[in-house]
């Protein structure tokens, strides 16, 4: 009977045992991670912030992708050949399976122009108001998509420009661009679109929980051709009360926190439960105990928790506001002058914003920062360079230009800024006026139109300086291959316009105002040959030439200075350390299909006196 008993108990130890180690195997291919903002779909035409970007880029791929070392790799694509400047073919890789549970399909080259299609056929209220990159191909596509993509075989397209566009490869790597077959599964009440990424989507309900699954059939292998993606199972969830997200990761519950909001509040409350451990372990002399803690602290931090921090192609700073008006107007605004846009530059000292938690190092570089691979060595003379602080030469350029600082109600610039960045505009503000420039700050969205300046973040649309360019590029020089445009404002030489009056010098009325000028114009970019460079800049295949006639684009947008760059920009993020470590491309993007948890049992990263209780804590979840 004791045998029987014992017998009984040793196999329930076993059972239980093999249970809570497989537990932990199936936690090894689980990711769990937390998002602050909301998920409302997950179709890349749509994507409103940066929590659904991460999301379609698992679900869809591109034709091409940008990998987090710089470069560009083919997705889908298995080649592409540029025939001549305006026609470029692509084939497909083979059997690239979609998420299907009913039957097996393939994606075809039929499924990749409808998806494109319906990129090009993107709408808005204006145009203006659709993203750059979408503006972009719509314009270099035109509307006769018959004409536009020729489908060859099931793997074999190709697309035929309107106007040449050389970087159309770093164009396909932008989020728009992913392909969505025109397939959809019913999802509970939703509808899922189908795609071909590393992960299909299995649950889905909004501000509570999204879960993505292994697509067993993915394309993509590893280099020694082992089967990706590493994961299983990707968790999504959106709790929002920073305490309660703290708990969660310190207790192995979550395994990552992206972006530098939820790193900047969650943190505090990371190192807050921390201390409390080690007061709890190593409470000895009052003399003793904060020391010991704050060692611990470093120490644990290092070991269980890791916070990183990557560049991205993101810049803080003002874009200058110039509203289409008369000429008379115009002569009134100190901002129509290169030299004054150009003292402003010259007035930031841009190493003392280190302060700004999302600081990553000072604009000195142009719009935005030199963290893409290069091919033309960076210490010629065609490097681009953009502002340093000099304060004598600003001063000598306000005198000279009869900028008058005492003036304050006519010389003050108006500013607008949203709230969260009230930090660095406010010292911007202050290193202007010791210059002799003051300002006045707007938060109200009413005043927006009012202003000289707007702060705001510039962020790369897609991994190419083209997008920056078109912005300031003449689309009519495109029928003719105009060599340069004239007729631009500069106000420094330009002759006296004839302004017709009546003898009665009251009636304003009776003044003869001249056309309003082109916004593009006033920043003297025409006068420098612009349009005609970033022709041959589109035209050009070779990608070192074409690196070279960027640089040079970008000293002449420099030199005009639309902007005012301050500081480059970084993100943050905080994961457990038994995380590979997550690196984001450029343009803050990450691919999960290589991505793998440690195989270090998670049981061996805690200590059994760090999982404290959850105090009660708001059910804002």
């Amino acid at each position: 009977m004791k045998f029987l008993f014992y017998t009984i108990i040793s196999l329930i130890f076993f059972f239980s045992c093999k249970t809570e180690k497989e537990q932990e195997q199936i936690n090894q291919k689980i990711f769990r991670y937390n998002e602050l903002e909301v998920v409302k779909n997950l179709h890349p035409l749509s994507v409103t912030n940066e929590a659904e970007r991460r999301i379609v880029h698992q679900i869809y791929n591109g034709l091409w992708r940008l990998e987090n070392d710089g470069n560009f790799y083919p997705s889908l694509a298995d080649s592409t050949l540029q025939i001549d400047s305006l026609t470029w073919e692509f084939v497909l890789k083979s059997n690239i399976q979609l998420h299907s549970t009913s039957t097996k399909e393939i994606l075809t080259a039929k499924d990749v122009v409808e998806s494109l299609i319906n990129w090009a056929e993107k709408k808005s209220k204006t145009d203006e108001k659709l993203p750059i990159q979408t503006q972009i191909f719509k314009e270099i596509i035109g509307n006769d998509y018959e004409k536009a993509f020729e489908v060859i075989n099931d793997r074999k397209f190709r697309i035929h420009l309107q106007i040449p566009f050389s970087p159309l490869v770093q164009l396909l790597s932008c989020t728009e661009s992913l392909i969505v077959p025109n397939k959809k599964s019913r999802l509970g009440d939703k509808f899922s679109p189908i795609g071909s990424g590393a992960f299909y989507v299995d649950y889905f309900e909004d501000n509570h929980k999204i879960t993505l699954k292994k697509n067993q059939n993915y394309f993509h292998k590893t280099i020694k051709l082992d089967t990706l993606p590493l994961l299983d199972e990707i968790h999504v969830y959106f709790y929002q009360n920073p305490e309660h997200i703290a708990y969660k990761i310190l207790n192995n519950q979550l395994d990552w926190l992206p972006s530098t909001e939820q790193t900047q509040t969650v943190l505090p409350f990371i190192i807050q439960k921390e201390k409390e451990l080690n007061q709890k372990r190593y409470k000895t002399k009052s003399n003793n105990i904060t020391n010991k803690s704050e060692t611990q602290s470093k120490e644990f931090i290092s070991k269980f928790i890791q916070i990183d921090s990557f560049p991205l192609l993101q810049t803080a700073g003002f874009e200058v506001q110039i509203l289409d008006t008369s000429n008379i107007d115009l002569r009134a605004n100190f901002f129509t002058i290169q030299s004054f846009r150009q003292a402003l530059n010259m007035g930031i000292y841009r190493e003392e914003f280190k302060k700004i938690p999302s600081y990553s190092a000072p604009a000195h570089e142009g719009i935005f920062p030199n963290i893409l691979p290069k091919h033309v060595q960076q210490n010629t003379q065609n490097k681009a360079d953009g502002y340093y602080f000099h304060p004598q030469t600003s001063k000598d350029i306000l005198q000279k230009i009869g900028f008058d600082s005492t003036l304050i109600a006519s010389n003050m610039i108006k500013i607008f800024a949203e709230k969260k960045d009230t930090l660095w505009v406010n010292l911007a503000r202050k290193q202007w006026k010791n210059l002799g420039i003051n300002s006045i700050l707007y938060l109200d969205d009413i005043n927006k139109n009012k202003a000289d300046l707007i702060a705001t973040t510039f962020k790369a649309s897609f991994a190419d300086e083209s997008f920056l360019f078109w912005s300031y590029f003449d689309r009519k020089s495109y029928d003719k291959f105009l060599m340069e445009k004239e007729g631009f404002l500069e106000f420094e030489k330009e002759e006296t316009k004839t302004v017709t009056q009546t003898n009665n010098q009251n009636d304003s009325s009776k003044i003869s105002f001249i056309n309003k000028v082109d916004r593009n114009d006033l920043f003297s970019i025409k006068k420098l040959g612009f349009d005609s460079l970033f022709i041959e800049y589109l035209k050009q295949k070779n990608e070192i030439e074409r690196e070279y006639l960027s640089n040079q684009l970008k000293n002449k947008l420099i030199r005009s200075a639309p902007f005012i760059e301050i500081f480059y920009l970084q993100t943050h993020q905080i994961r457990r350390s038994y995380i590979a470590e997550l690196v984001p491309n450029a343009l803050g993007i990450y691919h999960f299909d290589r991505l793998d948890k440690s195989f270090l049992e998670p049981a061996q990263l805690i200590r059994e006196d760090y999982m404290y209780e959850e105090k009660s804590v708001s059910s804002e979840q």
